[in-house]
């Protein structure tokens, strides 16, 4: 997406649709400027001037000789046939609203013989001298017919001196014995000594299962990594733990993975000593199902989750397919250790031009109210401009009845209706929930995403959502946070509502 510096309020009006209040609220002749931020809090792969090319599983690495957050990613292109594809890229960043394109560090193989034909997740690591490796998963899925490989996935080895051009070790070829061997994810335990490598994998017995291997040097050949057994195994899960990742962080262990099942989030799991048990809150993901193949990553002092949310097939009220934007969440940690996801430190500081913006009767848009009695929603007399966009709030609900919130892509700028979305608090299923397919005040349909949330009755609650482009992210209370696709809210309207309780919407204020 591109954008521009600088918008007037007339220039603003002409991009949307006719006789629209620009962001300023000012429908006269005077051209009042309105800024237009050219940040990026969910960026895609890269872009040219025609084509936006989305990421899948992301591979964070932060160098703290730099002071820059590398993020290495799966990207969303092919090759000249389905075989070929999902070459590992990079961005980088120091604010994670600015990121530069480094292009593709490793790529796959247009060779049907190959075990890189495809390329899967992998990490990043530094050794001692300062010599960076990558451990990633080589795919091919062309049978063992017409590859001569025995089996689909395998874990691969490249190593780099500037993180910019790497080197593929063409001899490390390291098998685990199933078709499902993916997702390397290594880290150095300095008690034992050892280097450590995660695996998601499966076995006949425990179904997914995460392995672990151990080796004395990253250098080792395939032959000089040890086969540790079952790192974790969740008897309830019944699905592939995708991507897994394990930090320390304040003395706790966290081991993070994203469940190849029904409900496709980013879960974790917790252990209060290295060798203790795994325990996990009532709540154990790190948002909802918009937030897929989550990653753990300290930097400094700092606790990162990085995720990707998908594009939407069929159109605005698809379901999640595959690639998509960055989605990056700072963790904060609780007294018991429970992880809470927050905005990233200069998002909120730098998207902080704030609209003075009104409500459909001309009332400045500040604060309103609802009774349970029916559906009241009412609408901001204001278009999403095509911009990272803020909307602060505090919300209060009384009732279990129902649910309230904020619904988008209102063609028009109406009370008392709809639009094509909605982000529902609801009270009465105890969840935050996103929804793209509303057809009325009584049918939303599925809902796209969604995360367990208990409300308290009278409790006032304070809401940051950060649009970009068709992602949006609700962060509940510095508590929750709830990642959505919702296509149709740029150069539409939006509404505050309420639906069978009664709403309390205050200290309302609309950023770009």
């Amino acid at each position: 997406m591109k954008f521009l510096k600088v918008l007037t309020v007339a220039a603003l009006a002409a991009a949307m649709c006719a006789g629209a209040a620009a962001c300023g609220g000012d429908t006269s002749e005077e051209k009042t400027e309105i800024p237009v931020n050219n940040y990026s809090v969910f960026p895609a792969s890269t872009y040219n001037d025609t084509v936006e090319v989305t990421m899948g599983d992301v591979m964070p690495y932060y160098d703290a000789d730099s002071g820059v957050m590398n993020i290495f990613h799966l990207q969303n292109t092919r090759g000249s046939n389905s075989n070929y594809y999902h070459p590992i890229a990079r961005l980088t960043t120091s604010d994670f609203l600015t990121y530069d394109y480094k292009g593709i560090s490793i790529n796959f193989e247009e060779n049907i013989k190959s075990p890189d034909a495809a390329i899967g997740t992998g990490s990043f690591i530094k050794d001692e001298d300062g010599l960076y490796h990558c451990f990633y998963t080589g795919h091919n899925a062309a049978g063992r017919e017409n590859s001569g490989l025995d089996w689909i996935e395998v874990v691969r080895h490249a190593t780099s001196t500037d993180l910019q051009t790497w080197t593929k070790i063409e001899e490390f070829n390291l098998y685990g014995g199933r078709n499902d061997f993916r997702d390397p994810y290594v880290y150095y335990d300095a008690q034992d000594g050892l280097y450590y490598m995660l695996i998601t994998t499966n076995d006949d017995t425990h179904g997914g299962i995460i392995k672990r291997y151990s080796s004395p040097s990253l250098s080792a050949d395939d032959t000089g990594w040890t086969d540790c057994g079952i790192f974790y195994d969740d008897p309830d899960a019944g699905y592939n733990m995708e991507c897994p990742s394990y930090v320390e962080y304040n003395g706790y262990w966290y081991l993070a993975y994203s469940e190849q099942g029904e409900n496709r989030v980013t879960h974790y799991r917790y252990r209060t000593s290295r060798d203790g048990e795994w325990l996990k809150f009532e709540r154990d993901s790190i948002d909802a199902s918009g937030f897929y193949a989550g990653r753990l990553e300290k930097a400094g002092e700092e606790l990162y989750a990085f995720a990707w949310c998908a594009t939407l097939t069929g159109g605005s009220v698809g379901e999640f397919d595959w690639g998509g934007n960055l989605v990056t969440h700072r963790l904060t940690q609780g007294t018991n250790g429970e992880l809470c996801a927050v905005p990233v430190g200069n998002v909120l500081d730098k998207v902080s031009s704030e609209q003075k913006v009104s409500f459909t009767d001309g009332t400045p848009v500040s604060q309103l109210s609802f009774t349970a009695e029916k559906f009241r929603a009412s609408a901001v007399d204001v278009e999403i401009p095509e911009c990272v966009v803020r909307v602060s709030f505090d919300v209060t609900i009384d009732g279990t009845g129902g649910n309230a919130g904020v619904t988008f892509g209102l063609r028009d700028a109406y009370d008392n209706r709809l639009g094509s979305a909605l982000i529902a608090f609801d009270t009465q299923k105890g969840e935050i929930a996103g929804y793209n397919d509303v057809s009325n005040v009584l049918r939303y349909g599925s809902a796209l995403a969604r995360v367990p949330f208990a409300f308290t009755d009278g409790e006032t609650y304070h809401v940051e959502l950060l649009i970009d482009g068709d992602v949006v992210t609700v962060y509940f209370d510095n508590t929750v946070a709830m990642t959505v696709r919702i296509v149709g809210m740029a150069e539409n309207y939006f509404s505050f509502y309420s639906n069978g309780v009664s709403a309390a919407f205050g200290g309302i204020k609309f950023y770009v």
